[in-house]
């Protein structure tokens, strides 16, 4: 159990970042309508939860503005092991710390406070931070939501389709040179490199363009990269309209070179 697994929470959280924490991959008014629709709690009620196992999909609906909504999460962390079934060590170590907090007497002490956990892995960096592990979520996670397209169609039929990414991944960059041993790193150590650029990454970008989705919002509030000037600011959220705008500069990153800025 993981306070992400409600969907309210993510939204509500999503809720709370700042306008110019948000970049608008296209620019139209109707992305823009969007993005206020659903990050304006005045206007978010106008949409209707639909995320209980008896509902029919996506999520979340708006008959004002006839829009559909399926949220997904997506780590860094996870990664199918040789029988094919998915591992999550950040996950599991989480849902055993809140279990075992539900269990002991703090509830009782705090009886209004959220439990918030935050597990460590003790795993090395490369194991619990890692490109590819972070690629393959992305692609087989929103590939699942996709394909389930016609079904959210069928409950809602002429209603415009966004996915919804809650992105809980680190912050990555692109080494200069060859990847360092991160074992090997020590904190505060600079690392030459240019930052990665999720929201142009063409690994990412191509699984959802021309997927026959309408938007996709991509909600990364974790992505900190400290370099020698200072921080370098991502953005926390990007908004994408899929069928419309110019996507011909995605870049092509070296994933050999890719390593998370955290240790």
């Amino acid at each position: 159990m993981n306070r992400f697994d409600n969907e309210d929470k993510i939204i509500s959280q999503f809720q709370e970042v700042n306008d110019n924490e948000v970049m608008f991959a296209t620019q139209s008014e109707t992305i823009e309508a969007v993005y206020f629709s659903i990050h304006t709690e005045t206007l978010w009620k106008n949409w209707i939860n639909s995320s209980g196992k008896s509902d029919p999909p996506p999520d979340y609906y708006s008959p004002k503005d006839e829009l559909m909504m399926d949220v997904m999460r997506v780590d860094d962390h996870a990664f199918v092991d040789e029988k094919g079934k998915i591992q999550n060590p950040t996950n599991a170590g989480e849902s055993k710390l809140y279990k075992e907090l539900k269990e002991s007497s703090i509830q009782e002490i705090y009886p209004n406070a959220e439990l918030i956990v935050n597990a460590k892995t003790l795993l090395p960096s490369e194991q619990d931070h890692n490109y590819l592990f972070y690629k393959s979520n992305f692609e087989r996670i929103v590939s699942e939501h996709i394909k389930k397209l016609p079904l959210y169609q069928s409950n809602h039929d002429g209603y415009k389709t966004v996915l919804f990414v809650m992105d809980e991944s680190s912050a990555y960059l692109q080494c200069e040179s060859n990847k360092p041993n991160m074992d090997e790193v020590h904190e505060g150590e600079m690392i030459a490199g240019k930052p990665h650029l999720f929201f142009w990454d063409e690994n990412f970008v191509n699984v959802f363009l021309h997927s026959g989705i309408d938007y996709l919002i991509w909600y990364a509030p974790y992505k900190l990269l400290r370099t020698s000037q200072g921080i370098f600011e991502l953005p926390k959220v990007v908004m994408f309209d899929c069928k419309t705008g110019n996507y011909d500069n995605l870049i092509k990153y070296n994933e050999e070179r890719i390593c998370s800025s955290e240790l």
